[in-house]
């Protein structure tokens, strides 16, 4: 249930990194990320909230949904991505 604020995000998709790697937002937020890869193509996993985007170069995807549950979720591309793929992670910080 949405009751607290709308907190939007621009996250970058690149070979092995998301930028920024921690949102950080308060429980019951309306998370909007838009999402866009610069280098090849990834995805976006954030399996908590049931999120799994393709991310095409120079395509910005657009996500929402709410925080309903407090904790440390973790995010990370979902597409085999070459040598560093299993480092491009990163985290959302429900407070």
């Amino acid at each position: 249930v949405f009751t607290g604020e709308v907190k939007e995000f621009d996250i970058t998709a690149r070979n092995w990194e998301f930028i920024p790697d921690t949102i950080e937002v308060n429980l019951g937020d309306k998370v909007e990320l838009h999402i866009e890869s610069i280098e090849g193509t990834h995805g976006f996993m954030l399996s908590d909230f049931g999120i799994n985007e393709m991310l095409e170069p120079g395509r910005d995807v657009h996500v929402d949904f709410v925080a309903d549950k407090k904790g440390r979720f973790d995010f990370a591309c979902s597409v085999p991505c070459g040598s560093g793929h299993g480092g491009m992670v990163g985290q959302l910080i429900v407070k």
